[in-house]
């Protein structure tokens, strides 16, 4: 399939945030594991497939300076016979794994190493919700203010809002069931709205949002929550994969092995400029450091989106509460991120709340 519109408007896209040609050229290698992939996010015997606070990382480091699995499992003083999983070294919350010994010793390595961490960080749930704010005239202005909103409301009781989707077909919401459904939706917004009056607050967005969804009862259609897979809210996960081939054509690309994943991007036969990209390539990571690396990076940084996906003062909260111990991994983690943006902007990428984004850059400076 041809990819070349995409991939230019892709380019496009970068520089008009602003972004310098040199970060997005640059020669340079990234290496990627993944966690957090759920598959797709699809309602199943009246239940999602994954939690409500499910994300999806596709990340890892950029190198030139690479090591041998053998010195990666020395560093982090490993048996060289034995495989490293951080599914083994990091159990536990974003707040437990800040005490152990080798979320420090792989930070370590990648800031003495020079390294710089790379990521597309997905909250798949409001990955789901994002083509109602889509849909909805009204709310161009602003769409990831309001989709933040509606987020926080959604995600508010979970089992009313799969309950509430399902009986509709959502994503694929019948002509005659537009009003039904934006009147649930509604209903579920002026909970929060009575909460908040309640505390003698009023979210100015929220009433804004109520009225757009009002409004749009009158639309003919929600373009995109219509004819579109049942129950299905994410679909596969290839997409993000081909976004990095598409968006770095320029740059090496060495991804983990993930057999659906090939399978499908070989099935696709990606064509950019009339010639199939050969930058990119899978490797199996029990026999790559780079790629053992990049799987401790991202379940670093899944495990910290959860833990930023909160209310601000409860994160405040427990950042107050960590040890001494804690306090220095954190530090550390939130230096090599904001070096990383740093040295390359790019490498930040994230499709999730926008509430959760400002904690994120809030934190790493």
């Amino acid at each position: 399939m041809d990819y070349t519109e995409v991939s230019n408007s892709i380019r496009m896209m970068m520089k008009a945030q602003g972004i310098d040609e040199m970060y997005i050229d640059k020669e340079e290698t990234l290496y990627y594991d993944e966690s957090g992939n759920v598959k797709h996010l699809i309602v199943k015997d009246c239940k999602l497939n994954a939690d409500s606070d499910t994300v999806f990382v596709l990340g890892g480091v950029q190198a030139d300076d690479i090591i041998s699995l053998e010195e990666l499992k020395t560093a982090l003083g490993k048996n060289l016979e034995k495989e490293i999983k951080s599914t083994k070294d990091l159990k536990g919350t974003f707040i437990e794994i800040l005490r152990k010994e080798n979320f420090r010793k792989i930070l370590q390595i990648i800031q003495d190493k020079g390294w710089h961490i790379h990521f597309c960080i997905v909250q798949v749930l409001y990955y789901g919700f994002v083509d109602i704010i889509d849909s909805i005239c009204g709310l161009e202005f602003n769409p990831f203010a309001f989709k933040a909103e509606l987020y926080k409301v959604l995600k508010r009781n979970p089992n009313t809002t799969i309950s509430i989707f399902k009986k509709y077909k959502y994503p694929n919401v019948g002509t005659k069931y537009i009003k039904d459904f934006l009147s649930e939706l509604i209903i579920l917004i002026d909970g929060v709205i009575a909460e908040d009056v309640k505390k003698y607050r009023l979210n100015p967005l929220l009433v804004f949002l109520k009225s757009c969804l009002e409004k749009a009862k009158e639309q003919k259609e929600l373009i995109f929550i219509q004819n579109e897979t049942t129950h299905e809210w994410v679909g596969n996960f290839v997409q993000f994969y081909r976004q990095q081939i598409l968006s770095f054509p320029k740059k090496t690309l060495v991804f983990d092995e993930e057999k659906q994943v090939m399978s499908q991007i070989t099935e696709e036969d990606i064509i950019i400029d009339g010639k199939a990209p050969d930058n990119y390539s899978f490797k199996e990571s029990g026999s790559d450091a780079m790629i053992q690396v990049s799987d401790y990076v991202v379940s670093i940084l899944r495990k910290y989106m959860i833990f930023l996906d909160r209310l601000e003062p409860e994160v405040d909260a427990d950042i107050q509460n960590f040890d001494e111990n804690q306090k220095n991994n954190y530090k550390l983690l939130n230096r090599i991120l904001a070096d990383s943006m740093n040295y390359n902007p790019l490498f930040v990428h994230f499709v999730a709340c926008q509430h959760t984004v400002a904690k994120y850059h809030k934190y790493i400076q």
